[in-house]
Parts: structure tokens; sequence; C-alpha cells
């Protein structure tokens, strides 16, 4: 139901008589307008045709992760995510989303001079008791000025907020972007850890928590880099408390999704919605399902393997829900956890992706029987110690299954002591593997004495996580009828596939598992005449949804 100014009203008199402590409500607040540059590139084509300025005054962009090229460049591993749903790395709160705006429209504010200012509107006026801006900063650190607008014509002003340059800062949200230059669609890796988007917290005051907030007026102040102010989220302020923490156990079929409840927790339980889209519920959408009070776990099933989904719950508390908490999960997904103590660190100045290294931390995952691993993701913390410094941290994860190690090693950043965060997804390393699967974090410090220790800088123990996403094998099952033949095999320049009319897409694998070419609606006869001798993974996924899998052998 919508919650009205009144009903806010009334519920801060009935709540005048005693204390009433309200908790986390992490919600993403959609902007209806106000956005003056689209600074993202995403699609096919150059990335000067899908944006209208760079972010940072030198012709750099950011780059979705959909964006190709031409439409045989190969799919990139780094990039903002394509459906623009960002869960912050930022450990408080945790949990909190932001939803950016269409890549193919007006996505940043961009405000390059001092002075500049902009006005972004709220699809939806929300009541807060925190705001939380999503922003960075091009060609330098710049700070900003943030009036809050309610409904009643009143504001609250926060001023010089720091934004910290795109790359190198702390307090990320997100991290290991990559950028395209917009002059010559020459693209860049960030080594894995940069460009950055971060977040900047905003506490309102108390008399203002059960206003609407209607927009935010965002002004340039003084010199610096280039302010782009992305998105907005808010801890919502209500009496309908929501549940926190969701988590995810994945099956291959499904999984368990569990979540923490409220210091009051809701008499009516709660109530449950997923779907395969991005589009949040609202007030009005018809919920997936429901739970009883004290019950805090839900099992999804008959769920196809490889797929993303969104899941929202809310609380029930009987003639009130409380707001949609929000995480995502993806089915046929596999987690295993570091939990044999701190790794050290090796003294090496001098440490690339082929270096070995004396102490590293291992972790197998085992991967069941007819499936293989489509995509790994790892994250982990590194702290300092003594007079250690993040900046002097360098890592790297290798599959040792199969040889294979990341395109870089990874740098923390900042000339302090500290603790440094480190999240990458998508990873191809051991693309294909199946059984058990060996990997290594490889550790290293550029400052303090030598050989291996923890004395300066370490791997934290329970942090390094690796998540693996499988798939089902590429070669079918000795039961299945293929709905399409895929001939000859091998082939040398031209290979056919019968019923052509129903396959949707076809996408070419190398035996790393990076694509190396899709086709839209392929003729019967597709021209690989280009393509290097060898082994290929073919993924035909078909017109009713289907998906079949076979490889070939270009000769």
């Amino acid at each position: 139901m919508k919650k009205t100014l009144l009903f806010w009203g009334l519920a801060l008199v009935l709540g005048s008589s005693e204390s009433l402590v309200f908790s986390q409500n992490l919600q993403p607040m959609p902007i209806q307008s106000g956005f003056n540059a689209d600074v993202v590139a995403n699609g096919v084509g150059p990335s000067a045709s899908s944006t209208t300025a760079d972010v940072d005054g030198v012709n750099y962009n950011f780059v979705a992760r959909d964006f190709q090229l031409t439409s045989t460049s190969a799919a990139l591993t780094y990039g903002l995510p394509t459906n623009g749903l960002i869960t912050s790395l930022v450990a408080a709160p945790a949990g909190l989303t932001y939803q950016l705006a269409s890549y193919n429209s007006p996505n940043s504010l961009r405000l390059q001079n001092a002075n500049d200012a902009g006005t972004l509107v709220f699809t939806t006026p929300l009541a807060a008791v925190n705001l939380y801006m999503l922003a960075t900063s091009g060609s330098g650190a710049s700070t900003v000025s943030v009036t809050v607008n309610f409904t009643d014509n009143t504001s609250q002003t926060f001023t010089n907020l720091a934004l910290a340059d795109w790359y190198g800062g702390t307090n990320f949200a997100i991290t290991g972007l990559g950028r395209i230059n917009r002059t010559n669609d020459v693209l860049e890796t960030g080594s894995g850890t940069n460009p950055r988007l971060y977040q900047i917290p905003m506490a309102l005051a108390t008399g203002n928590q059960s206003k609407l907030i209607q927009s935010v007026t965002v002004t340039k102040t003084g010199t610096g880099g280039i302010p782009n102010i992305m998105a907005f989220s808010a801890n919502a302020f209500t009496p309908c408390e929501g549940p926190t923490n969701i988590t995810y156990v994945s099956a291959n079929d499904g999984g368990t999704l569990s979540w923490t409840a409220p210091a009051n927790a809701p008499s009516s339980g709660y109530e449950y919605y997923y779907s395969t889209s991005a589009t949040p519920p609202n007030d009005t959408t018809i919920p997936s399902g429901s739970v009883a009070a004290g019950v805090t776990s839900v099992t999804l099933t008959g769920l196809p393997i490889g797929t993303t989904y969104y899941f929202w719950v809310r609380s029930n508390c009987g003639t009130e829900q409380g707001f949609w908490q929000f995480t995502s999960f993806t089915t046929g997904q596999l987690s295993v956890t570091y939990t044999n103590g701190d790794i050290n660190t090796e003294f090496s100045t001098t440490a690339t992706v082929t270096s070995t290294n004396a102490c590293p931390g291992s972790l197998t995952v085992n991967v069941p029987a007819g499936y293989y691993i489509a995509s790994t993701d790892v994250s982990y913390t590194m702290t300092t110690a003594s007079n250690g410094w993040m900046s002097e941290q360098r890592s790297l994860l290798v599959c040792t299954t199969n040889a294979t190690t990341e395109a870089a090693i990874s740098s923390g950043v900042g000339g302090t002591t500290g603790t440094y965060s480190y999240s990458r997804t998508g990873l191809n390393l051991a693309n294909n593997l199946t059984g058990a699967v060996n990997f290594e974090l490889r550790a290293w410090r550029t400052f303090g004495g030598s050989g291996c220790d923890a004395n300066y800088n370490k791997v934290d123990n329970n942090s390094w996580k690796i998540t693996v996403t499988l798939t089902q094998t590429l070669s079918n099952t000795e039961n299945e009828q293929p709905k399409v033949t895929v001939y000859p095999v091998p082939f040398r320049s031209v290979l056919h596939l019968t019923q052509a009319d129903e396959i949707q897409t076809v996408t070419f694998r190398d035996t790393t598992g990076k694509v190396i070419r899709t086709l839209e609606s392929p003729e019967a006869a597709v021209n690989l005449a280009d393509l290097a001798s060898g082994l290929y993974w073919v993924s035909l996924q078909m017109r009713d949804g289907s998906v079949q899998n076979t490889k070939v052998i270009k000769e």
C-alpha cells in the first residue's frame, strides 16, 4: 500500500510515547528526470555512438558488459552490469543496491564547472532515515553539496561531500569496471580494480525522516575533477521493519534463500517475489508466495540451471507491508570459502602473472558429474600490519587444474594501513572444467622483510571465497535427440545447420570458454573460414527457449 505523509505523521504521534527502533529497509530510488549526460558505452558499435559525453574531460567513458565494437567482438569480462543493478561492496549497510538509469539515455548528472548544478527528481517520493549517493569524479577528486528537497517544500543541505577520483579511491560500491576511449575505442581493463563508483552516505535529521523526498539538487563546489552522480538509494523509514542479510545456497534447479528477521518480527510472516526480470515489484504486484511468521527461508525448485533470478522479500505486518528487500542469484552456483587461517604474503617487487608463490592458499571446488564451469567469481580482503600499506598488496587467482591465471595481478590502493576488499566476477580461467577443480590465491607484498609471513600484509581468514557458475555439459546425452544437426565434423570452412529457422542465436567458444563469435538468426550455411583450426564449443539457443550444445572441429 502507498505510504502517505498523513500516515507517517500519525505513526510519529503514536510512537511519541515510547522509543521506536527502525531496522534497515534498503531501497534503490529510481530517478525520473534530471540526468544530463550518457557516459556509459553499451551495445554494438563505436563508443561515441552510444555516449554523449565523457566522464573525465579527457575522452574516457564507462563501459557496460554488453559493449561490442562489432558484432564479432569478444564479450567483455568487466564493465558495468548489463542490467544496471549494483550491490554495494561497502560493508555497512550490507545489501544496499543501486539501479542505474538506462545506458541508452542520459545516466549521469555531470557537473563540469564550479557552481554547475542539477536536480534529480525521484520516480516515487520516499521517506528515509539515510540517503546514499552513488557517484565518482573524473580527472581528480571534487566536492559537491546536496540539497534534499521534500514534498512539503522544506529541504536539508549536506555540504563539502568529497568525491574521489574514479581511479584508486576508497569506500567504493563497485570496482574493476574498465573504461574506453571514445575517440579511438581503445579498451582498458583497469587491472581488475579500476575505475570505481563510490558510496556517499547522508544521515537525515530526525525531524526530516518522516518527510517524503521529492528530489535532490547537487552542486559542484570549487574546482577539481568532474562529478558524475549516477544513482541514489535509501534506508527507508517505515514501522513495518524489513528483513536483512538475504543469503542464497545454490542448487542446480534452484536453491534456498534465507534472511535475518528484524528486531520486531512481522506478525504475519513474509511475502516473496522472484523473476528473471530485474524490474522490481510494487504495491500492486502479486507475490510469488509467502511463508508463515517465524519462518525465515524459502526453497525454490524447478528453475533452469545457469539462469540469473531477481528475488525480493518483505515483511507482512498484518495491516501494513514493509518495503521489498532485494538480492539476485544464479542457479547452479557453488561457493567455497577458505577457512584454514590467514594466508601469508611473500615479499616480491617483481611478481607477474607467471610468478610462482611459496605460500599460496588453496581451495578445491567439486563440480558434480554432468556439469562444467561457465565462469568464476572471487572475493577476499587483505589487511595490513605494522607499517605495511594497502598499496603494497599484490594478489592473483590461479586455476592449477589447467594452469591458467588471471590476465593481471590485482593491487591495493592507499598509502596507509587498513583492510582492502577485492572482488572480481566473470573470470574464465576455469571454464569447461569438471570434477575436482583446484585454485590458488597467490599473495605478495612489496615492502617488509623477506620470504613469507603476515607481519606486514596478509589475506584474512574466512574472506577468500570462490564462486563458480555451472552449466550443463556441452555434449548431448546419449538419450537426447538433437533438434539441430551440425555438420560436417570436422569441417574446413562452412558449417551447416539443419532447421536453422528454429535457431535464435548460435555462439562459438574456444577451449578456454572465450566467446569467439555470436550469430543472431544464423543461415543454414555458416562461413567460418577465418577461424583458426581447433576444437570449438557450440551453443544453440532455440526460439522455443531450449538450448542445444555440441562441439565441432575445424581443420
